[in-house]
């Protein structure tokens, strides 16, 4: 590497060092320059947490969102990979991948010191993806000086079978003035590999697409809970969400006329209906009788809880049932499409037909 002296016209070499000879450490120096500049891995990626405490006690260096919508863990080595390293991120990966949207976002309030809402808020400008596709899918980034051989073999084993994971090389370089630089490199895959394989994903989820294409059928779950009840549901023809903006805010994805179908989380789908009005504090809510929601006779324990503040208050949008089901008798099979959501598309082909049977489209 060489340092360009454009008025002199030449070229001044770098001296090659190692992190350790200048006394840097991976979590005080360079995870502090990546959490600052996280660009240098080659990708635009927000991180949402640092130091990230694992069930089983282990600490992740650090956790990103990228454009993508994937979780990214990022695993630092300062000057040699070690033998193993790929095995400790693909661990962290995995634990990973189970994080609900809302444990997400918890991570992120708390790493940012802000609310939820701040949190959720920022992950949503950011990504370019749906929300409800949030951690549908992991990246793993390997960083050091040096990568072990052992590890280079299986970085490549583990892309071949669908693992997005990557080697990225930092190499620091002195100058005669005792200035530091650092050389990114990403290693695996090559960027001419990774422009091939992006447009073989590309082509791939266009497969994916026109095989589950979306009907405009949407999936709400049925949240009961001492706060909500699906039979007050079916009785006054609504359905709710709230406690927490960003539960409720979900509700704000369904328009008049948009068709829904209710799922019980433990039991199965349970209503099929059309929206007919959109989403309001629950407190602002008219039954189709004229009468305000909250003095109907709702059968929920404290449905009014916090509905004086607009993040933490239930919210409802009017629904116009077309067949639905006391809970006992919900519809399922083995293998049918369930989300932790609020609201998302529903776009699972055997699940849309399996509901349009039972309660009709």
């Amino acid at each position: 590497m060489f340092r360009v002296d454009i008025i002199n016209k030449t070229l001044i070499k770098l001296k090659p060092t190692n992190f350790s000879e200048l006394g840097l450490k991976e979590r005080f120096d360079i995870q502090e320059w990546i959490e600052k500049s996280p660009a240098i891995l080659g990708e635009e990626l927000l991180v949402i947490g640092k130091e990230v405490i694992l069930a089983s006690g282990k600490r992740l260096d650090l956790l990103c969102v990228n454009r993508s919508a994937a979780l990214v863990v990022v695993e630092l080595k300062r000057d040699d990979s070690g033998s193993s390293v790929e095995w400790q991120a693909i661990k962290y990966a995995s634990y990973c991948s189970s994080l609900l949207p809302f444990e997400i976002f918890k991570l992120y309030a708390s790493y940012l010191n802000k609310s939820e809402f701040d949190a959720t808020k920022k992950i949503e400008e950011f990504i370019d993806s749906d929300i409800e596709l949030l951690n549908a899918k992991q990246h793993i980034i390997l960083v050091s000086k040096e990568f072990n051989s052992e590890v280079i073999s299986a970085v490549l084993w583990l892309r071949e079978y669908g693992i997005d994971i990557q080697c990225t090389r930092l190499a620091p370089f002195i100058d005669s003035d005792g200035e530091l630089f650092i050389k990114p490199e990403t290693i695996i895959p090559l960027p001419e590999a990774k422009d091939y394989m992006k447009r073989k994903e590309v082509k791939q989820r266009a497969i994916a697409s026109n095989q589950d294409e979306w009907t405009g059928s949407w999936f709400v779950n049925v949240g009961e809970c001492k706060y909500r009840n699906w039979e007050d549901n079916r009785e006054f023809g609504f359905i709710g969400a709230g406690q927490g903006k960003v539960y409720s805010s979900a509700l704000n994805r369904l328009a008049v006329g948009d068709k829904i179908y209710a799922y019980m989380k433990g039991r199965g789908y349970v209503g099929f209906g059309e929206v007919t009005k959109p989403a309001v504090m629950i407190r602002d809510f008219i039954t189709d009788t004229n009468v305000p929601l909250l003095s109907a006779g709702l059968k929920a324990e404290y449905p009014n809880a916090n509905s004086d503040n607009e993040e933490l208050s239930e919210w409802a949008v009017g629904v116009r049932w077309i067949k639905s089901l006391p809970r006992e008798q919900a519809k399922t099979f083995s293998g049918i499409f369930a989300n932790q959501n609020v609201v998302c598309k529903l776009q699972h082909d055997q699940t849309l037909n399996f509901v349009q049977s039972e309660f009709g489209q």
